[in-house]
């Protein structure tokens, strides 16, 4: 009885490790971060749960193209999938074209925080806008 319950156990720690990560960084960061002000239209508030926008980070690459950064987290307990996509506007408002496809798909694991970048696709653009669709394959 002693040998199962110690097996239970010892199964039970294995898997329940598997949804937290252990990390380490500086005590006092020397990047610096430039936060952008956001505005989130949430009209699905289960996928705000699997790909929850911690933050937006915003930069330009060495050639001024604007360069965004964002912090997903998962607040469930399990690995989903998502998709996504960047759209980029220049400074009328109007949105710029771009090569890349029309939606990314990505996995998120559970409890995980995960970065997507993208680059404009033209020096024009000065704002962005992120559209996140859950898994339209029901996986």
């Amino acid at each position: 009885m002693k040998k199962i319950f110690f097996m239970g156990v010892l199964f039970a720690s294995l898997f329940s490790g598997c949804s937290s990560v252990n990390m380490v960084e500086r005590a006092t960061p020397e990047a610096e971060k430039s936060m952008v002000d956001d505005k989130r239209v949430i009209t699905d508030s289960g996928l705000d749960d699997i790909v929850y926008i911690a933050g937006v980070n915003q930069t330009r690459t060495e050639t001024g193209l604007l360069k965004i950064q964002v912090e997903l987290v998962n607040r469930t307990e399990a690995a989903r999938n998502f998709n996504y996509k960047f759209e980029w506007y220049d400074a009328s408002g109007m949105v710029i074209g771009t090569p890349a496809p029309v939606w990314i798909a990505s996995v998120i694991d559970a409890g995980e925080a995960k970065f997507i970048s993208a680059v404009a696709p033209s020096s024009k653009a000065v704002d962005f806008r992120l559209k996140l669709l859950g898994n339209v394959r029901g996986e």
